[in-house]
């Protein structure tokens, strides 16, 4: 009989142990969880390493998190710092041929490769929330800014998260607009004049979403939003092949001046008795131009020790294309884009990150993942020797290699 009491006693501290732990596990549910438990001032450092194969685009981003709570009346105050800079080549729309071809901006294209252009820039950005919680609400405000060499964005964004339910649940909403100006540098396939253009871009969205504690181990979130996006939505340096296959003419790609996208994420995590969670997410994506997507994430997080944290992680993605999108048109379009990111594609993705607690204020993290996408939707490129296999091809099929490096001071 003390054996079995012992044993219930034992079994109810684990479970409020978990309890406890349920921001640390539900850490993929988002910013909403993390604010709400976040009872500390932090400065989060960190550091990714971005390259696409075959010399296609690569980035170096430091980024900077300084988080401080002034307390229960004096709320929280987020800051973002970050920096990009971006350099290698991208796809420009245009067919691969079976001879050795030359763009009108230089660029030389072997034979069956994809024509790429190549090119560099840098990225600023800045944003700045501040939250306070009012009874059983915490509104908070966001500002943010970014610059390019040819893109400006201004944002502003006000969410609400109530909490219900005597806290088992919490209703976030939310409210964001964008208004952005698209200056296209000299491009002498899709803007050989070299105007200078500046051209808007706007954006409005819309969040709401439910998160709900089933119990000392169970978290999840079901969330809807809706972004609606008006004015330039081209892609400045993508074109698109004209004629027939031998055809080397081009001309730049025309999307449509407007775009709403709707997006519905469910997330479920549970906290195992062994020191380790697991977060589940599932991401269905929809818009008018025709592309849905759907992606499944897996993150199992297992503590080792006091001070160690493994997290491996798998991501499956697939979606389908545009209507607006072929890999070459016979004849010009009212809509057209060959660009790759609108094609229909699939990908599967693998990482593993390990954080340590150096200090009691201070942990550390390293993480890498490793990305392979392939086109559903390829070239098929004729060899001209009988008998020979068809060659496919398409600038959707690369593979991705990111690092990441971060330190942590809580304070």
């Amino acid at each position: 009989m003390a054996a079995t009491e012992r044993a219930h006693r034992a079994r109810k501290r684990r479970s409020r142990r978990a309890f406890r732990d349920l921001p640390w596990i539900a850490a993929g549910l988002g910013a909403l969880t993390a604010r709400t438990a976040s009872a500390q001032s932090s400065v989060d450092t960190q550091f990714l390493f971005y390259k696409e194969s075959g010399g296609r685009t690569q980035v170096l981003n430091p980024l900077i998190l300084w988080n401080q709570d002034f307390g229960q009346s004096g709320g929280q105050l987020n800051l973002t710092l970050g920096y990009d800079s971006i350099s290698g080549a991208s796809p420009t729309g245009g067919y691969p041929t079976s001879d050795v071809t030359t763009s009108a901006s230089g660029t030389v294209t072997a034979s069956g490769d994809i024509p790429q252009a190549s090119y560099t820039d840098t990225r600023k950005s800045v944003g700045l929330a501040y939250g306070r919680r009012f009874g059983a609400n915490l509104p908070t405000v966001n500002l943010t800014y970014a610059k390019e060499n040819d893109y400006t964005a201004k944002g502003i964004g006000l969410t609400d998260a109530w909490t219900l339910m005597g806290g088992r649940a919490t209703l976030h909403l939310g409210f964001a607009l964008s208004r952005d100006i698209v200056s296209p540098v000299k491009n002498p396939e899709t803007n050989p004049d070299g105007a200078d253009l500046r051209l808007p871009k706007n954006t409005n969205g819309y969040s709401l979403g439910w998160t709900w504690i089933f119990g000392e181990r169970d978290l999840a979130d079901l969330s809807f939003s809706l972004m609606s996006l008006s004015g330039y939505l081209n892609d400045p340096y993508k074109v698109v092949p004209i004629g027939p296959p031998d055809s080397t003419e081009t001309l730049p790609e025309l999307r449509p001046d407007k775009r709403s996208r709707r997006t519905l994420v469910a997330r479920y995590s549970h906290y195992f008795l062994w020191d380790a969670s697991v977060n589940l997410t599932y991401r269905f994506y929809d818009d008018d131009w025709s592309i849905s997507a759907h992606t499944f994430d897996v993150v199992y997080n297992q503590k080792l020790g006091a001070d160690w944290t493994v997290s491996p992680e798998i991501r499956l993605y697939t979606q389908t294309g545009a209507y607006f999108f072929a890999n070459r048109f016979a004849a010009p379009q009212q809509f057209m884009s060959s660009d790759y990111r609108l094609s229909p594609l699939g990908s599967f993705l693998g990482g593993l990150t390990i954080s340590h607690r150096l200090q009691d204020a201070i942990s550390a993290n390293i993480g890498g993942t490793f990305l392979s996408q392939h086109s559903n939707d390829p070239i098929r490129l004729a060899t001209g020797t009988p008998g020979e296999r068809v060659a496919s091809v398409s600038a959707a099929n690369m593979t991705v290699a990111t690092v990441t490096f971060g330190l942590t001071w809580t304070y």
